[in-house]
């Protein structure tokens, strides 16, 4: 079998083997590299810092130790510290996040400047500032995290312009296989392109949204060699366990990286929580329920965020509504009638982007809207001038932090729809209507009215399931930068 893939893989693309190989090796040596560099530097600046520049108390000509003096502490302080780098997986994948390699430069900052002090305040081969030892962890911390993040932000950046992007197949069609699909374009530190995916028996056999389905999983091998694979994603269902043995044999015999996700998604109205008893792994499921005490923290940050906003862009607000008046005849605010919490209908605010009798005339201009759960067009004929620009930047949504302050809405949540979306919902899609819906939410950011309703119940049901405050606030966070780059927004 494994011969079968070698053949093949020479006709498909040499070129593809080697990248995958630079990938593979180039990452880690660059980031080791790096890192060392950075420490030497650290190294070099605290001495000169102690000792050159004299900061901190007078040296005494016997207390000076030159740099070569110092070369045990620095050459130990490199090791240990690139070790524990290395044993915290910072150089086996180039997809981590920025708060991740945070937290493995602070620890191994830490760790290592106290094996340095332990061991060379116990031998004492030298007179040794403790200054010094000072100097090199913040030293360190700046070094090494000032390198990794512009590399971080480097990588990002061509990852966002579609450089360097990792293809990668993901294996099952079911609920965990759609929200994985989802997360690894939504967030642009990963850096894979997903080609598609492979559906298992039982599944619906159609297209995910944007993502297209390529066959069934027992095609995994000649999928892989025709999409150039070099990664894939195993999410199949408990239930597809000879699938799941199958994909691992044929990954394994094409030598491609390939990780097993483990298919508790079906659980997604609860949070997953990890412990271990004698090297078992053990899952415990909790109920993510927004209520009591989770509620009132939730409603506070609303009240807090929307009164803030509000007092920040009302010159943005008053000038809009100028514009809107001067544009075309017709109110200023549009309200419509949405479905909120627990099924009960609210009046929703916003800027008219659109002519008066927009709602009249979908279906005159549109015919085929009444066909379509959620229709949205980049070249509706009914926008307005002012309308075009508003709501590409989202200021046309600013009125609904009114209807946040009222509660009928929170700052973060799943999308408002209204009543004829909401009749044509299934029973899992009933899930978005057990709490507030949002100004924003996790379909903001991840790509807008690019989503197909089918993503958008799946974004808002992880978002129901994984419910906390520090979500909510980095959604809030990446909201901006989603906004200004208007992808999805028409």
């Amino acid at each position: 079998m494994k011969s079968d893939f070698t053949d093949q893989k020479v006709d498909h693309s040499e070129g593809v083997l080697i990248t995958k190989s630079l990938r593979r090796y180039a990452w880690p040596i660059a980031m080791i590299t790096g890192d060392a560099i950075a420490l030497a530097l650290a190294f070099v600046g605290a001495h000169i810092l102690r000792y050159e520049l004299r900061v901190g108390p007078d040296l005494t000509p016997f207390q000076y130790t030159p740099l070569i003096g110092y070369w045990p502490v620095g050459l130990t302080f490199g090791i240990v510290y690139l070790l524990l780098m290395g044993t915290h997986g910072a150089y086996s994948s180039r997809s981590s996040r920025v708060l991740d390699d945070v937290s493995r430069v602070l620890y191994s900052s830490i760790i290592a400047t106290s094996v340095v002090i332990i061991l060379f305040f116990l031998f004492r081969p030298a007179f040794f500032s403790r200054l010094m030892f000072g100097y090199m962890f913040v030293g360190a911390v700046m070094s090494v995290g000032t390198w990794r993040y512009a590399v971080r932000y480097l990588a990002s950046w061509r990852f966002r312009r579609g450089l360097d992007l990792q293809r990668v197949l993901v294996i099952g069609g079911g609920s965990v296989a759609k929200m994985l699909m989802q997360q690894l374009v939504a967030s642009s530190s990963t850096g894979y392109l997903p080609m598609g995916f492979l559906d298992h028996p039982g599944g619906d056999g159609r297209d995910f949204g944007r993502f297209k389905l390529l066959g069934m999983v027992d095609e995994l091998k000649e999928m892989i060699l025709t999409h150039q694979v070099e990664k894939v994603f195993i999410a199949l269902p408990t239930a597809s366990s000879g699938a799941l043995a199958d994909s691992v044999r044929v990954c394994r015999e094409a030598e491609l990286d390939f990780t097993v996700v483990p298919d508790l998604f079906e659980l997604q109205a609860g949070r997953i929580s990890t412990e271990e008893v004698a090297g078992i792994p053990l899952f415990t499921l909790t109920t993510n329920s927004i209520s009591g005490f989770r509620a009132i923290q939730k409603r506070a940050l609303d009240i807090v965020v929307a009164w803030t906003a509000l007092v920040l862009l009302s010159p943005v607000i008053l000038l809009t509504a100028l514009a809107i008046r001067v544009d075309s005849p017709g109110k200023v605010v549009f309200g419509q009638t949405r479905i909120g919490k627990n099924g009960q209908p609210f009046r929703l605010w916003k800027f008219r982007s659109m002519v008066e009798n927009a709602e009249d005339l979908l279906e005159q201009i549109y015919p085929e809207s009444r066909d379509e759960v959620l229709f949205k067009r980049a070249d509706d004929q009914r926008r307005t001038r002012v309308g075009r620009f508003i709501r590409r930047t989202s200021i046309d949504e600013l009125p609904q932090l009114l209807n946040v302050l009222r509660g009928d809405m929170s700052m973060v949540g799943p999308r408002a729809q209204v009543p004829s979306e909401v009749a044509a919902y299934d029973e899992f899609a009933h899930n978005r209507l057990l709490v507030t819906p949002g100004l924003t939410g996790l379909w903001q950011i991840s790509g807008r009215s690019n989503l197909s309703f089918d993503e958008m119940v799946m974004l808002d049901a992880y978002y129901i399931g994984h419910w906390s405050p520090g979500l909510d606030v980095r959604i809030l966070l990446r909201t901006l930068p989603a906004v200004i780059r208007g992808e999805g927004a028409y």
